[in-house]
């Protein structure tokens, strides 16, 4: 059952209804960078790790690894599983290379996306594979994932590389799953729960057990910080694909109207196109399935999505996954580390980039 709906971020973070969108940036933005503070050294060493250990004498494969961890990102997996692992008092460092296995399998995907997508940008910067083409970009990712199994196995917990095998399975289901519906206007909401649980979410959801498994969390708090952080997944790839159609190109590092570009249905367009009126549904479908688009065609698209409730009620949705994620951790103690987590969820319902 999908978790009910809740008013604006701003109201959930204690700011006023009139908040403006530079008051509500400064507060994310602030949030992010305090948990940032609170895993620095451990989340310094990761990103330096992300770098060596992905190392080949292979120019060309050297060339674009280098170039997409470059790019940067957001780097929520490895902040996921560092901040569970801290919550449930891990004092190991096998926290490290398992936080570089999960940036590392999400990079892969990305490198794969963007070929199966035709994507031009990536954060900002263009992709792999209008850089190096396609046959070598795949194989990079192919190279990420070696090397994400290969740090994983470091760590010697069978537990733990259960946990990354099957969520490597729904990985690649989701992505198959999201092609077999590409440009189909019939893509229900079910189908987009199906992919976005399985491909963003059960990564994020991951990362959040893994940090529990090693900090020998009992099997009720595994549970609970793996559904957590499986809310907060979903959460996550709703706003980002809000963002699609409501932020701005520079802000976000992609193009805006990136899904409908590439025949991807995302949450704002079904529920638009559910609530709109026959002539707009029309207009709507035949924007979708148009063999290439101007600036205009996107334009309406997103106008269309925004006037009939598309973005507002995703953004409702959003919210109440996040509200969902943060009751999973009531059975906790009050404490720093569970605030923590909050912030973490919470930021991603406010995000702008």
């Amino acid at each position: 059952m999908r978790p009910g709906t809740q008013s604006s971020a701003c109201t959930a973070r204690g700011l006023p209804h009139a908040c403006t969108d530079s008051a509500r940036r400064f507060a994310v933005v602030n949030t992010i960078d305090q948990l940032l503070q609170v895993v620095r050294s451990d989340m310094d060493r990761v990103e330096a790790m992300l770098f060596t250990a992905i190392t080949s004498e292979v120019g060309m494969l050297q060339d674009i690894c280098t170039h997409i961890l470059r790019s940067g990102g957001k780097r929520l997996r490895p902040l996921m599983l560092l901040l569970s692992a801290k919550f449930c008092g891990y004092q190991g460092t096998d926290h490290i290379p398992l936080a570089c296995v999960l940036e590392y399998i999400h990079t892969a995907t990305l490198l794969h996306d963007d070929v199966i997508d035709h994507a031009e940008v990536r954060r900002g910067t263009s992709s792999a594979h209008i850089l190096w083409g396609n046959q070598a970009t795949i194989l990079a990712g192919d190279f990420f994932l070696s090397r994400a199994f290969a740090l994983a196995v470091s760590a010697q917990n069978m537990k733990i590389l259960e946990v990354i095998a099957h969520t490597s399975i729904c990985l690649t289901e989701a992505e198959t799953y999201q092609v077999s519906k590409t440009n189909d206007p019939l893509t229900t909401e079910e189908d987009y729960f199906f992919i976005v649980r399985n491909k963003t979410a059960s990564l994020i959801a991951a990362a959040s057990r893994i940090g529990a498994i090693l900090g020998g969390a009992s099997p009720e708090a595994e549970q609970a910080l793996e559904r957590y952080g499986l809310n907060v997944g979903i959460a996550f790839q709703i706003m980002d694909d809000v963002l699609d159609y409501a932020s701005n190109e520079q802000e976000l590092g992609k193009t805006i109207c990136k899904d409908i570009q590439e025949g991807s249905i995302t949450l704002p367009f079904i529920a638009a196109l559910r609530a709109c009126p026959p002539a707009d549904r029309e207009a709507m479908i035949a924007l979708l399935q148009a063999p290439a688009y101007q600036q205009d065609d996107l334009a309406r698209i997103a106008r269309l999505v925004e006037e009939h409730g598309g973005t507002a009620y995703a953004r409702e949705q959003a919210h109440a996954y996040v509200r969902a994620a943060i009751a999973e951790l009531e059975v906790f103690p009050q404490t720093p580390q569970r605030q923590w987590l909050i912030d973490c969820a919470r930021y991603v319902a406010e995000r702008t980039f």
